[in-house]
């Protein structure tokens, strides 16, 4: 089904902008554009801008679930550590960034794979945040009420609380996103082993593991939250990335 989709886009803009004629240039400009409608259009703009930040608005401020009975109060355990946000924020964003342009623009193909990954993901989890509205409201409060002052670390943390939404926490975008990420990185270094395809997939594996605790650390989200986002990343990277990818893995052991 998704893959029919995926081909009558892409005939779809080779009609438009090359009137049909199917050339290795046309082909390649055409995997970008549909990366750029997936990446840009679909996941960053739709999706995770305008339908994450309505479904943020849906329920007022301090209502919600709060999860961190599910282990037995470990969550409310976890110390607030504001240097973790150099995870959530300063190596998050450029790891996401930088993969999404090296895959939409230099490996375009294999990229359809990573823009179609990161929209189901995201759309996934808006259906979910509809229903389901779990908020960390409680946390913030309580750190706002008692700032540390003078840290700039901690000022992060705060103008997230004041920009961010408390709710959309279930399952956890950044757990998500991170780990299909760092899944397409390990993907790509099986079907292309090379030094720098393992140190990137490596530093991907780091970053990523980094992100998701600092969810945690400074308090965005619930355990149960980065699990079921590590969850979802796994299994659309598991049937996406591998159903789109596996002809060049093929390729590669032959």
């Amino acid at each position: 089904m998704l893959i029919k989709i995926h081909d009558k886009i892409q005939n779809g803009i080779e009609k438009i902008f090359f009137k049909g004629k199917s050339t290795l240039w046309s082909k390649r400009i055409t995997y970008i554009l549909v990366n750029l409608f997936l990446m840009l259009v679909l996941f960053y703009l739709i999706l995770n801008t305008i339908l994450y930040n309505w479904t943020g608005s849906l329920y007022p401020e301090g209502t919600g679930y709060h999860l961190d009975f599910i282990f037995f109060g470990l969550d409310d355990l976890i110390p607030f550590v504001p240097e973790m946000v150099i995870f959530y924020l300063f190596l998050f964003y450029p790891m996401v960034i930088i993969s999404m342009i090296f895959f939409a623009f230099i490996e375009s193909e294999k990229g359809v794979a990573l823009g179609w990954a990161l929209v189901i993901i995201n759309a996934l989890s808006i259906i979910i945040y509809i229903f389901f509205p779990v908020s960390t409201y409680w946390y913030r409060q309580e750190l706002l009420a008692h700032k540390i002052r003078g840290n700039f670390w901690a000022d992060q943390v705060y103008n997230i609380y004041h920009t961010d939404t408390s709710f959309n926490c279930f399952p956890s975008l950044h757990a998500s996103i991170s780990t299909i990420i760092f899944y397409a990185w390990y993907r790509y270094y099986k079907i292309k082993p090379h030094v720098i395809t393992k140190t990137i997939a490596i530093a991907t594996f780091i970053i990523a593991i980094g992100v998701i605790l600092s969810t945690l650390f400074i308090k965005q989200h619930y355990i149960i939250d980065e699990i079921a986002g590590i969850l979802l990343a796994y299994l659309v990277g598991k049937y996406i990335l591998f159903y789109f990818w596996e002809k060049f893995e093929k390729q590669n052991v032959g």
